[in-house]
């Protein structure tokens, strides 16, 4: 990261200006907007609106983060900021759009205990009460939809993720992945947290008697980890390394893997996997995937 001390004394329309340059908007003046010059005016917006989340305040700004950089869903990083048309209403935007962005949340986490309740009930408790073959199907639903709903930077992040508990936690620590990746460190995180969030919610709908909507080609995927579920490793090492074929920074990713094979001996996600890999339990794993670690 560069030096972010160099945001401190700018005005409200400096950092408009700052922050809406397109050709390279510089990440920093983001973090540092959020981290510290308005740190505690977002604290004091949290408690009056993030009732009810189950996210601490800070995996909130973190995520607020990631929402103003990845823009309007247009493609442009900022992209919502130049909808701006008053630079001096510039900080109170921001406040109020943090606002929108924690009533939005408490709206998705209220669907989300709802659909937790009606599986509690559905199944009598805690323990989803289903059978083996049951379980494996939710799991290749929930996966083959992820690969049919995450853009490929995401999805690569996604396989590396259930890789990792695979492996047991062995990885490529997150900050590096996210540099040769050309992402904020915050950015990697908070895409981890929404993929594991999204994945969870994957199962869960199927636990409550719903549906996944898959296309012809992520059919024939989940038929197949269905089938080959013993197998499970590696063939998410073959996702793993057909969505590595798609990232413009493939170059830069496979020379950190090199890395770290050449100063360690290993290959992330390229060698022999431990724990599921070799004990499948499929109680266990199911388990282990609703409530995930990503790494």
């Amino acid at each position: 990261m560069r030096d972010i001390e160099q945001y401190n004394n700018l005005s409200a329309a400096d950092y408009y200006d700052a922050v809406s340059i397109p050709e390279e908007p510089p990440v920093e003046a983001v973090y540092y907007l959020l981290e510290r010059r308005l740190h505690r005016a977002l604290h004091r917006v949290f408690e009056l609106h993030g009732f009810g989340l189950s996210d601490e305040f800070e995996d909130t700004v973190d995520e607020f983060f990631l929402y103003l950089y990845e823009g309007s869903g247009q493609g442009k990083p900022f992209g919502i900021v130049q909808s701006i048309l008053n630079r001096e209403a510039f900080f109170g935007w921001i406040l109020s759009t943090y606002r929108n962005f924690l009533m939005n949340k408490a709206k998705e986490e209220i669907k989300r205990k709802a659909l937790q309740e009606q599986a509690h009930l559905a199944t009598g408790g805690e323990s989803p009460g289903l059978d083996k073959e049951t379980m494996i199907g939710y799991m290749a639903s929930a996966i083959a939809y992820a690969d049919q709903r995450f853009i490929p930077s995401n999805l690569f992040i996604f396989y590396r993720s259930l890789l990792s508990l695979l492996d047991h936690g062995r990885a490529i620590p997150q900050e590096e992945m996210a540099e040769a990746m050309k992402l904020h460190p915050v950015t990697y995180r908070v895409r981890c947290k929404r993929q594991r969030d999204s994945f969870q919610g994957f199962i869960l709908t199927q636990e409550t008697g719903h549906h996944l909507d898959l296309d012809r080609r992520h059919e024939l995927m989940r038929l197949c980890i269905e089938e080959e579920f013993n197998r499970l490793y590696d063939l998410l090492i073959g996702y793993y390394n057909q969505v590595l074929e798609q990232l413009p920074d493939k170059n830069d990713i496979r020379a950190l893997r090199l890395k770290y094979h050449q100063e360690q001996g290993v290959m992330m996600h390229e060698e022999t996997g431990y724990g599921f890999r070799y004990h499948m339990e499929v109680e266990s794993l199911y388990k282990a995937l609703k409530s995930y670690s990503t790494s």
